[in-house]
């Protein structure tokens, strides 16, 4: 059973992921911690690091943005809040 805007749930959640991952990777070093130098750019390493300015975290914002749609990870968290905010909305008989 899904919600009559279903697709429209499912659109929403893979761009709040999207953001939400994008930020994340620009202004924190959580998703760098187990990798290795020579497998990020010059601009995450500033950022796990500690000491990158704007414009590297700008940079990484952009490509992380750029990159999520070949991302199992983003596709994941997207469906998982997909399925929650659609049998939510059916359960309380809501529309958005």
């Amino acid at each position: 059973m899904l919600h009559e805007d279903w697709l429209s749930i499912g659109l929403i959640s893979f761009t709040i992921v999207s953001i939400v991952t994008a930020l994340l990777a620009s202004c924190t070093n959580i998703f760098y911690r187990k990798k290795a130098v020579g497998q990020i750019s010059h601009s995450q390493l500033r950022i796990k690091q500690g000491n990158a300015n704007f414009e590297h975290r700008l940079n990484v914002f952009a490509l992380s943005l750029v990159f999520n749609f070949a991302s199992f990870r983003i596709y994941f968290h997207s469906f998982l809040l997909w399925i929650i905010v659609n049998f939510s909305l059916i359960l309380s008989g809501q529309t958005i």
